[in-house]
């Protein structure tokens, strides 16, 4: 009888030493699945956050400076603008900016116009050299040489000149006391906008100044 309580005892003993074995493996099986699924997580988190901060310091470091705005009449008897001309440089600090992604918007009470840039050239007398919705650059300054009509890539230091004609924007006349916006809208970074007024007699001038 003594016997036969002992071996029901150590047989009870071996059932929860196994038991206690599938519970430690299915334990350690859980964490090994966990701690895989937080291993994952934590490498597309990074990912995420290395890309949200180069873009943030993108959009952050890339900023476009509009030092001058004139307007062109061509012709001193002219009692409307024909040209307008821009004068803009990249920001300090601010990354290589490619014109072709930039899109001038140039609008009044009741027109807009969005420009892309055009590769055609540059010419401050002749306004039907631009094709309508397009606008042309030259530089004014650039010491790497890195703008060209084919690859207008401003850098720092570089001094850019817009040029809008007439024929971009025929149906807005830019006459005295007109108001009308200009805007600025790079690939990256803040959009630059403006609120100009011509003034009040352009009088025998051919460039008038607008801005600033």
């Amino acid at each position: 009888m003594k016997a036969n309580q002992k071996f029901l005892t150590d047989n009870e003993r071996g059932d929860i030493g196994v038991g206690t074995l599938i519970i430690f493996i299915a334990m350690v099986l859980v964490a090994a699945v966990a701690a895989t699924v937080l291993i994952y997580t934590t490498g597309a988190l990074q990912q995420k956050a290395t890309k949200t901060s180069k873009e943030a310091t993108q959009q952050i470091s890339s900023n476009i400076v509009v030092e001058q705005v004139l307007g062109d009449r061509g012709e001193t008897s002219n009692q409307s603008i024909n040209d307008l001309l821009i004068r803009l440089k990249p920001d300090v600090g601010t990354t290589s900016i490619d014109l072709r992604q930039v899109i001038v918007t140039i609008m009044d009470s009741t027109k807009r116009y969005d420009l892309n840039y055009s590769s055609e050239g540059y010419n401050s007398s002749n306004t039907t050299n631009t094709t309508n919705t397009t606008y042309t650059a030259i530089a004014v300054r650039d010491e790497d040489m890195s703008f060209s009509n084919t690859t207008p890539v401003l850098n720092s230091g570089d001094l850019i000149e817009i040029q809008v004609s007439a024929n971009a924007i025929q149906g807005i006349v830019l006459a005295p006391r007109k108001t009308f916006w200009l805007s600025l809208n790079q690939e990256l970074g803040q959009a630059v906008n403006l609120e100009i007024a011509t003034p009040n007699s352009f009088g025998v001038n051919r460039y008038v100044r607008l801005y600033p």
